[in-house]
């Protein structure tokens, strides 16, 4: 899944490409990506509108559009914002991309964008002003993100202190921590020595000082290595992240510790697959 890093990578690549277009056309290749409002309002509402800025909060990416307006993409698990340069190359050339996953293809009076989600999970929804529709319940409830200056460790303590959820459980929660997801609170465990399956109240000062600094840092990592690769993710332009390159317990179940040599264990935990270290993290 696209987490903070990736959804980072994604919004700086396209910032500079799209800031100040105008939206000539919408083509929505499949209905049901269109959370809200329905794919017909969808379309005639932002047609004629100019993205005036591109940001990003947790996982969603975010246009805003003239008209006090804002697109929101929840990439989900394999969802992927595609650049079409102008004059128009296709980037389903050499096999890259499938264009049977193209979802919606948005056209601007220079270049356009594709949503590309292979399991078609992904969402994208047309906000007015001051609206917050039930679909998007998630979105108004996150928690600040761990690289923000407002993510200290008090901040985290009374997010995690008190709760007896094993950790690796609360470090997907949104509301916890916005933007973490499997890749980065794997590799955020293993670096502050955590077991995944510790319950929160466990966690003594030092411990989760260790993780703090070790969300900070991955995700920071993350950022500047352009995301992981591990799946499906990709960059505007089709290419991989660089992440994966330095991951130490993420996608290398069965395989050695970078640091002790012990294998990679994998364990379910609130039915996702959790990597650790049986020695580093005790």
């Amino acid at each position: 899944m696209p987490e903070l890093p990736e959804v980072e990578t994604i919004k700086r690549e396209l910032k500079p490409k799209i800031i100040n277009r105008k939206i000539v056309s919408c083509e929505i290749l499949r209905k049901d990506i269109i959370g809200y409002p329905t794919p017909k309002i969808f379309c005639k509402s932002i047609i004629n509108e100019s993205i005036v800025n591109v940001s990003r909060r947790a996982k969603y990416l975010i246009f805003e559009l003239s008209n006090n307006k804002k697109l929101i993409f929840h990439l989900r698990l394999s969802g992927a914002i595609i650049y079409l340069r102008n004059p128009p190359v296709s980037p389903f050339d050499k096999g890259r991309l499938k264009k049977k996953f193209a979802r919606q293809v948005i056209q601007l009076n220079s270049g356009g964008i594709i949503f590309y989600e292979p399991r078609a999970l992904g969402r994208i929804y047309l906000l007015r002003e001051d609206e917050k529709p039930g679909v998007l319940k998630g979105f108004f409830n996150l928690s600040y993100e761990p690289i923000s200056p407002e993510y200290d460790f008090n901040y985290f303590k009374n997010k995690i202190g008190n709760r007896k959820a094993m950790i690796k459980q609360l470090l997907l929660d949104q509301s916890v921590c916005a933007g973490v997801g499997n890749i980065y609170s794997d590799e955020a465990l293993f670096r502050a020595g955590i077991r995944p399956t510790r319950r929160a109240n466990t966690l003594n000062t030092e411990e989760i000082v260790k993780l703090l600094i070790a969300l900070k840092d991955v995700l920071r990592k993350g950022i500047d290595e352009l995301g992981t690769t591990v799946s499906d993710y990709k960059r505007t332009d089709g290419k991989s992240g660089n992440f994966q390159k330095f991951l130490y317990v993420y996608s290398r179940e069965g395989e050695s510790c970078r640091v002790c040599g012990r294998k990679i264990e994998i364990k379910k935990i609130g039915n996702r697959s959790t990597r650790y270290c049986p020695e580093c993290q005790k």
